[in-house]
């Protein structure tokens, strides 16, 4: 029964993300703000697809963690963490309120859930978001702009979770966020959908990679 509440709880978390998604990339565009021509969030499967995700992940959590309340902690970051990535997929944009909000959710669970899980720290976290983020800064600067303003603040939000954990996680991240982006380049442009001079939304990545990092 523990399980079968777990992927529910997950679905609808991955569910609520892929509407939420929809409906702001709509008024992006309304706006003509947007970068991105992916229509991602206009499939009728999107839905589907996050949700299903989003309850795999939650039982990976579940399985991750000892403790119910710091499972559910991370999995409002992959919640938020799949409304972000398929905004980035259809935008090349990272909402700073979505963003923000997040923060504010995160920085109250973590805080909690450190009291009742010994092995997270909530220095840490803070210590984490600070090096994410002027990580990401940095390769903002030495990219020349490649890399956006959005993805370091995205690098704030995901910096919370991952120092949480350790400061492995943070590298961990970052590795698997770069080599993920990296196969994903050369195959789309093997099969001639890219060029070189493509740009990619990374937000999607970053996020990828900080999960990975915390379910390793």
């Amino acid at each position: 029964m523990k399980i079968l509440s777990w992927v529910l709880v997950g679905s609808l978390f991955g569910w609520w993300a892929a509407e939420r998604a929809a409906h702001c990339v709509r008024e992006l565009r309304h706006s003509g703000e947007t970068f991105g021509e992916a229509h991602v969030t206009e499939y009728e499967f999107t839905p589907h697809i996050a949700a299903t995700v989003n309850g795999v992940l939650s039982l990976a959590l579940i399985a991750r963690f000892d403790m119910s309340f710091v499972a559910a902690s991370f999995a409002v970051l992959c919640a938020f963490g799949t409304q972000l990535a398929l905004i980035d997929v259809d935008t090349h944009l990272l909402p700073r309120d979505i963003v923000l909000t997040a923060c504010c959710c995160a920085v109250p669970l973590l805080v909690l859930s450190s009291q009742v899980d010994p092995r997270g720290s909530a220095i840490r976290m803070v210590i984490g978001s600070v090096v994410m983020w002027s990580a990401l800064r940095l390769l903002q600067l030495a990219s020349r702009g490649d890399l956006g303003g959005g993805d370091v603040r995205l690098g704030a939000l995901l910096g919370l979770y991952l120092g949480w954990i350790s400061y492995e996680a943070l590298v961990m991240a970052l590795l698997a966020a770069a080599v993920i982006a990296g196969i994903y380049a050369m195959v789309v442009i093997a099969v001639n959908r890219a060029t070189r001079s493509t740009r990619f939304a990374f937000g999607p990545f970053l996020i990828v990679g900080a999960i990975v990092a915390v379910l390793r």
